[in-house]
């Protein structure tokens, strides 16, 4: 699911006037899509975005720490017993800077562009507790649903070319839903 859903994102964010760097790694650290484009002021644009899609989901996005772990008596990081707020926002605050504002991935998207005007994205299907998404949020991280990409993809895509590496042929199949006979 992961490589379909990067695709569509990809192609969402092309066709939204970003040009695209996709999959920028140093070892273990990597970055899902930086994205850049001008603004109608003529200033420029930068998006930091990360994408994680489910459709059935059983655990929670943000992974507890070892702290968590000890507190709630669990032995995964990827627990899927109920978190009250307190952790909630302990795990999400630590996962939103594994995602986006540790020193490594400051130093990897400056080795692209040095900036520190990043704008963060989450690119997200179903979640198991709506709560988590309401913490991401207030980490200062915009959120983007991948029903909303794939609606506005699909809509009026017969008027629009997809780019040569798109998730074209995707979209295509997707329409065939909503195709009139």
């Amino acid at each position: 699911m992961a490589l379909q859903a990067e695709t569509l994102v990809e192609e969402w964010l092309n066709k939204n006037g970003y040009f695209t760097i996709r999959g920028i790694k140093e070892k273990l650290n990597e970055i899902d899509f930086l994205a850049v484009r001008r603004n109608g002021e003529g200033e420029w644009e930068y998006v930091h975005c990360e994408v994680q899609v489910s459709v059935r989901p059983v655990a929670y996005i943000s992974k507890l720490t070892k702290q968590q772990m000890e507190k709630l008596g669990v032995k995964s990081k990827t627990s899927a017993k109920l978190r009250n707020s307190e952790s909630l926002k302990d795990s999400v605050k630590a996962w939103v800077e594994i995602k986006y504002t540790s020193d490594k991935k400051k130093k990897l998207r400056s080795s692209v562009i040095d900036t520190d005007q990043w704008q963060y994205w989450f690119v997200h299907g179903r979640v198991k507790d709506q709560n988590e998404l309401e913490q991401i949020s207030s980490e200062g991280v915009k959120l983007v649903a991948i029903k909303e990409i794939l609606q506005e993809l699909t809509a009026n895509s017969t008027e629009h070319s997809f780019s040569a590496a798109s998730a074209g042929d995707l979209v295509e199949l997707i329409n065939l839903l909503n195709a009139e006979e």
